[in-house]
């Protein structure tokens, strides 16, 4: 890889970097694009990785699409129609959906701002943190675009119907103390503090049951596709796998003995 994503990895938990503050962090680099998904292809399967954080360097988390590249008809803006659709497919839509299925808990550690695509890529995470001075915004229609990487169907999720039809189509960016209050982000601090935040909560979550964390996720990610009832036909296959894990017996034990 180059030195666009930088990735370090300490007790459990990998820590992934966007490092192209020229662009501030724009994912439609193809390089950038690249390293990205090579980046969580290979902490997916590093089985001594439990939790993955992701964030930014510098003012930027991440600003989407270059948008000179788009001017210019460059890169992953070049070519007909159907060559950007193929594009798309065989690009970025590689990084949706990987970390859609993403089976390790991946935290966003906004630091500034995610508008655009990098506004989906923190809708992907199953947890979002900002700093006091993130900003947010789907901000595909400004340019007469639509958005393009899934963030709208994962933001109706987080905050409804009504909306995310609201920032869609206003394409407006609002601050982190707004985000906090619609839902979509669980905790804002400091910019000082987030990093240190962030690894916190990815650090209580490294200490569990690496298959129980990735099943759980599972299930939750479930509720997409599945009815009640199919999801308590899941949950009864899984429940009675987990129950004679190793994991199990030993928590069960401590938790007695605890008690006791």
């Amino acid at each position: 890889m180059s030195d666009t994503i930088l990735v370090t990895k300490k007790n459990a938990v990998a820590l992934i970097t966007m490092n192209n503050a020229a662009t501030m962090n724009a994912i439609t680099d193809p390089v950038m694009l690249e390293d990205a998904i090579n980046a969580f292809k290979n902490i997916e399967q590093d089985k001594s990785i439990r939790v993955c954080v992701l964030t930014g360097v510098e003012n930027a988390f991440c600003s989407g699409g270059n948008v000179k590249d788009m001017l210019n008809r460059e890169k992953m803006f070049a070519g007909e129609p159907l060559e950007l659709q193929e594009g798309y497919r065989k690009g970025i839509h590689r990084l949706s959906k990987l970390m859609y299925n993403f089976e390790k808990p991946l935290i966003a550690a906004v630091n500034g701002a995610a508008v655009g695509a990098g506004f989906d890529l923190a809708m992907l995470c199953d947890i979002r943190m900002a700093s006091t001075t993130a900003r947010f915004g789907s901000t595909f229609i400004n340019l007469a675009v639509i958005p393009g990487d899934g963030g709208a169907w994962l933001l109706k999720k987080v905050v409804g119907a009504q909306r995310a039809a609201e920032l869609v189509l206003t394409g407006r960016i609002f601050k982190a103390e707004e985000a906090l209050d619609m839902g979509l982000i669980l905790k804002m601090v400091d910019k000082e503090q987030l990093l240190a935040e962030a690894m916190l909560c990815a650090n209580v979550i490294a200490k569990k049951s690496p298959d129980a964390l990735r099943i759980a996720k599972r299930l939750l990610n479930s509720t997409d596709r599945l009815g009640f009832e199919d999801h308590l036909e899941l949950c009864a296959a899984n429940q009675a796998m987990m129950h004679h894990t190793p994991e199990h017996e030993e928590a069960v034990k401590r938790f007695f003995n605890k008690t006791k």
